[in-house]
C-alpha cells in the first residue's frame, strides 16, 4: 500500500471518530471527547441495531409486566447455541438494548441467556469469554500471582464481557440476580464438560474458580453490595472500542500484513487486539496514545472457590468451590434486594 493510500484510510479513521465526538490533538498527541457517555451511545446505536429487524420475531421470549409475579420469578440458564438461527436471533435482540458496544468475545466463550421458569420469558444475558492477558488491577491488586503463575492458570479464569437484564426485568433489579446466576453450580459444570479435553491437551486443569467484569462507567450498581462480587480498583483508561466499534478496524486490518493476525494465541484476547491497532497506528503514522481515551472502567471480581487465590497461584490442585446452590441464591436475592423494595419494584414495573 502506497503513502497516499494509506493517506486515505488515515484521514477517514480520524473522521469516524469525530463523527463520534472525538478529536484527535495531533500537536499534544491525545484524544479528546465532551462526554463519553455520549460517544458510548452512539458507538452502541451503530454497533447494537438488531432490535426492530428482530423483534416480531422474538416476541413469544419478550415478557410484559402482567407476564411477572417478582415473588415468583425463578430464573434458570440456557447455553446459546450459536448454530441455532433462533437462538442468535435472541441474542442480537437482547444485546440491542446495551448502551455500550457489545462485543463478540475473544477465543474460549460460553453463552446464557436467563430465563424466568414462571413464564419462560427472558430475563437476561451473560457471555463469557478468555480473560484480557495483561491487566494490572487484576494481576497485581486482585491475586498477585507471578507471570508463570498466571500463564499457569489464566486458563482457569473468564471474563464476563457482557452482563445484565433486559426490559421488564431490569427496572425490578434482575441484573443483580443475573450476576448472582454466574454461581450456579452448572456455569463451571458446564465449563469443565466443555474444556476439559483442550485442558487436558494443554496441560491445564479444567476449574473454571475465577470470574471477572468491568462496570461500563466506572463503578456499576448492578455489582454495589452484591453476594460474592467485589470491587478491586479501577482500570488504567487504555480501550479499543472507540476504535474498532465504529468501522475504523476494517479500515486498519488494510494496512496490517496478514501475518499478524494469523498470532492469535489462547489468553490474548483483547491485548490481541490492541497489538494490532497499534501496529496498524504506526502505518498510519499515528501515536498509540489513541488508546488512550481516559475511560477508566471499575473492576470486580468473582472468586468461585473458597482457595480461589491459592489455586490460581498453583499452591494446590484442587479448588474448594463455595457451596451456593441455585435456589439459596434466587433466596437471598428476592429476601435481600427484592422483598425490602416490593412496593416501589411493583410501581417500576407497571410504568414501563
Amino acid at each position: 500500500m502506497n503513502k497516499e493510500q494509506k493517506e486515505i484510510i488515515r484521514n477517514q479513521l480520524l473522521q469516524n471518530l469525530e463523527n463520534y465526538g472525538i478529536l484527535w490533538d495531533e500537536e499534544r498527541q491525545e484524544l479528546s471527547c465532551e462526554d463519553f457517555r455520549k460517544v458510548q451511545y452512539k458507538l452502541a446505536q451503530h454497533t447494537n441495531h438488531q432490535k426492530g429487524i428482530y423483534q416480531d420475531k422474538v416476541r413469544e421470549f419478550i415478557a410484559e409486566p402482567d407476564d411477572i409475579n417478582l415473588l415468583c420469578i425463578d430464573p434458570y440458564l440456557q447455553v446459546v447455541r450459536s448454530n441455532r438461527v433462533s437462538d442468535r436471533r435472541l441474542w442480537a435482540y437482547a444485546t440491542s438494548f446495551w448502551s455500550i458496544p457489545v462485543t463478540v468475545g475473544f477465543g474460549r466463550r460460553i453463552r446464557f441467556f436467563v430465563f424466568d421458569k414462571q413464564n419462560n420469558k427472558l430475563m437476561g444475558i451473560i457471555g463469557l469469554s478468555d480473560p484480557i492477558i495483561g491487566l494490572s488491577v487484576r494481576d497485581d491488586v486482585s491475586i498477585g500471582w507471578t507471570k508463570d503463575q498466571k500463564l499457569n492458570r489464566l486458563y482457569n479464569c473468564m471474563t464476563a464481557y457482557i452482563l445484565g437484564a433486559i426490559p421488564p426485568y431490569n427496572s425490578v433489579l434482575g441484573a443483580k440476580m443475573i450476576a448472582l446466576s454466574l454461581m450456579f453450580p452448572e456455569v463451571r459444570e458446564i465449563f469443565y464438560e466443555k474444556y476439559k479435553n483442550s485442558a487436558e491437551e494443554k496441560g491445564k486443569l479444567s476449574y473454571l474458580t475465577y470470574i471477572d467484569t468491568l462496570g461500563a462507567f466506572g463503578k456499576s450498581s448492578i455489582y454495589t453490595r452484591l453476594k460474592g462480587w467485589d470491587f478491586v480498583g479501577y482500570t488504567k483508561g487504555q480501550s479499543h472500542l472507540h476504535i474498532t466499534a465504529n468501522g475504523s478496524w476494517e479500515l486498519i486490518r488494510e494496512v496490517v500484513n496478514e501475518d499478524v493476525f494469523q498470532s492469535y494465541k489462547f489468553g490474548n484476547g483483547p491485548n490481541w487486539k490492541m497489538r494490532v491497532l497499534k501496529v496498524g497506528l504506526r502505518e498510519l503514522g499515528l501515536s498509540e496514545n489513541m488508546l488512550g481515551i481516559g475511560w477508566q472502567r471499575g473492576y470486580y471480581r468473582l472468586p468461585l472457590a473458597e482457595n480461589w487465590q491459592a489455586f490460581l497461584c498453583g499452591e494446590t490442585n484442587m479448588p474448594i468451590f463455595n457451596p451456593s446452590s441455585r435456589s439459596s441464591l434466587i433466596d437471598y436475592w428476592k429476601t435481600r434486594w427484592v422483598i425490602p423494595r416490593m412496593n416501589k419494584l411493583e410501581i417500576k414495573l407497571n410504568t414501563v
